[in-house]
């Protein structure tokens, strides 16, 4: 097997950054405390905190959709079987995404 990552049809690309020697030391001593590499080491740990960020923002935009979705239905003086049914499901939706915190 070559130097590539785990799935072997993924592209790779390479990205420098410069970092200050103490965090090179933590991440030094954690990897090997995992019995890892430093790189598969940093390329989780990077991939699961954007991960992270990203999921984050989606609940916050999920959210705030949702907000408007409901105060628009309550404002609707003539609410539709229709939109009942759309918001109801909107709910569900967004009820299936979001955990409790």
């Amino acid at each position: 097997m070559n130097r590539q990552t785990k799935h072997a049809d993924a592209a790779t690309v390479r990205i420098d950054a410069r970092i200050p020697a103490h965090i090179k030391e933590s991440l030094a001593t954690a990897a090997a405390l995992q019995g890892r590499s430093q790189t598969d080491f940093l390329i989780t740990a990077v991939s699961e905190a954007a991960q992270k960020v990203i999921s984050e923002h989606n609940v916050i935009k999920l959210c705030l959709e949702d907000q408007k979705a409901l105060a628009a239905a309550l404002l609707d003086e003539s609410p539709t079987p229709a939109r009942y049914s759309r918001l109801k499901k909107a709910l569900r939706d967004h009820s299936s995404k979001v955990e409790s915190r």
